[in-house]
């Protein structure tokens, strides 16, 4: 069978756990002796800010023996750089970007040329929402896979208790949620990876005639990794830093704690880390890495006890969760969107109510003065996620796919 999985974006170029997941997802099915093949953007030249069509449009590469198509959506600027934009132009950016015909083009001569059985999509802001028009036209079975709120909202983001701020208001005044519904339509198949994210798109009436499924999202492997023993309790932040995610209040809160005996290590870059070392500057308790690729974390995550997934905005299935509970890292988490589908009190990690950090501060302590329990959460935390592994992810989404024959 020849499976395309369309994303915008796929390693090297990322920007969370979206395109980490469909490269999992990609090799997954390869292993499975199916024939894949990733259609994803890629930077513009460097110094231009629209693309210059006179340059090669398609770039054909592979990783991991899975073949990638890339290319630059023509648009005002790539969706990475969108932090270095003012509100108005990112706005414009969007409605080109809802209406990519230079996208929908060029995707579809690599689908013409691929002819596959069926494809995957994942997120699409910075490909074009028209692909999925595409696939209904050109007769290819869609599947769709969910990760945020992007199609209720553009930035993907709703933070707790701004749900009906003005910028909310403005997009669905401008009918936004109406538009992307009748864009994205309804796929043969969409994947939720939690039941937060598939209820809740169910009550904005999206994919009214889908196969809904929820399936958690997939891991590489368990892994038993050599712990660096400490008198100290040493926290792990890791994500894109900014207000969303919790980073900020973190730190503020971090530093109302003053036992010398505690360690917040935060790894990740984003629009507010400027911010984040100015709140954090004189409490050398605070340590920065920037961003860090699997081989140069691994030896920070051995000196780890916990890691804070402390976010303000409603998550759909955080893969730093399942990445940090597979090598048996307990996770303290707040209670927010999907996130406490994947954490059993005690067992896993802690939950404490989002935007609580003052509860979240007693649950360190408490945590800190009872450090033996920790290691003793190891083997919990493996075998929590011991079911979601890649192997038996690609095993549901195959046998999903042939009863749509």
């Amino acid at each position: 069978m020849k499976i395309g999985i369309i994303t915008n974006l796929y390693p090297p170029f990322v920007r969370g756990g979206a395109e980490m997941i469909a490269a999992i997802e990609a090799e997954g099915l390869k292993k499975e002796w199916q024939h894949v093949f990733v259609v994803t953007t890629k930077p513009s030249l460097p110094g231009t800010a629209l693309m210059k069509i006179k340059h090669k449009v398609i770039f054909q590469d592979e990783v991991n023996e899975v073949p990638i198509y890339r290319f630059t959506p023509f648009n005002l600027y790539y969706y990475l750089n969108d932090f270095k934009y003012p509100g108005f132009i990112r706005l414009l950016w969007h409605f080109f970007d809802i209406f990519n015909i230079f996208s929908y083009w060029t995707v579809k001569k690599i689908l013409l040329k691929e002819q596959p059985d069926v494809v995957i999509t994942h997120n699409l802001m910075g490909l074009g929402f028209l692909i999925p028009a595409l696939l209904r036209k050109l007769k290819i079975k869609h599947i769709h896979t969910l990760h945020d709120v992007q199609l209720v909202t553009p930035s993907g983001l709703i933070i707790k208790d701004k749900e009906k701020s003005w910028i909310h208001k403005l997009f669905k005044y401008l009918g936004y949620i109406r538009i992307m519904r009748r864009l994205i339509g309804s796929p043969e198949i969409v994947v939720s990876p939690s039941k937060f994210l598939r209820d809740y798109y169910q009550r904005s009436n999206f994919f009214t005639k889908s196969k809904k499924i929820v399936l958690p999202n997939p891991i590489k492997r368990v892994l038993k990794i050599e712990k660096i023993s400490s008198f100290n309790l040493e926290l792990l932040f890791l994500g894109q830093i900014n207000r969303a995610k919790g980073a900020l209040e973190l730190i503020k809160s971090f530093r109302r704690i003053k036992s010398p005996h505690l360690r917040l290590h935060i790894v990740g870059v984003g629009q507010d880390l400027r911010k984040a070392k100015q709140l954090a500057k004189g409490d050398k308790r605070i340590i920065f890495y920037g961003w860090l690729y699997h081989q140069d974390l691994s030896p920070l995550l051995k000196k780890i006890d916990v890691v804070v997934v402390p976010s303000l905005c409603y998550e759909n299935s955080p893969t730093v969760i399942y990445e940090s509970l597979s090598i048996g890292l307990p996770v303290m988490a707040a209670d927010i969107g999907g996130v406490a589908e994947l954490i059993e009190e005690g067992r896993n990690g802690w939950i404490f109510p989002a935007g609580d950090f003052d509860s979240l501060n007693k649950k360190i302590m408490s945590l800190y003065q009872q450090r033996e329990k920790i290691a003793l959460m190891t083997d919990n935390c493996r075998h929590s996620v011991q079911k979601y592994t890649i192997d038996k992810y690609v095993n549901k989404i195959l046998t999903n796919i042939n009863e749509l024959k």
